[in-house]
């Protein structure tokens, strides 16, 4: 008599297992699919700051290669010694001016 009551309470501790495996697994699910769409927003997020960096970036090249053309065109040779005949009242150096030390 005693393994029927036996097997009935092996058949509701079994019920109750599998209840709770499929308890479980429900949340591991739940948790996962929040976990999948947490990564994508974050994954989103991260390419969009990285895409306003580039953009940064690319503003910043061009505005440096515009002032590396300005900075040439101020240093040029001929303007410095235009400026330095005009302004400075400045000449060449003869040959008899010239000193050279050893």
């Amino acid at each position: 008599m005693k393994s029927p009551a036996l097997l009935m309470e092996l058949l509701r501790w079994l019920s109750a297992a599998r209840q709770m495996l499929v308890v479980f697994l429900c949340v591991a699910l739940t948790a996962s699919a929040l976990g999948v769409a947490w990564a994508a927003h974050v994954t989103r997020s991260q390419y969009r700051d990285l895409q306003a960096l580039e953009k940064e970036h690319d503003d910043l090249e061009h505005e440096y290669e515009k002032l590396l053309l300005e900075q040439s065109a101020w240093a040029n040779y001929n303007r410095v010694d235009q400026l330095a005949r005009q302004h400075l009242s400045m000449t060449a150096a003869t040959d008899d001016k010239l000193v050279i030390l050893r």
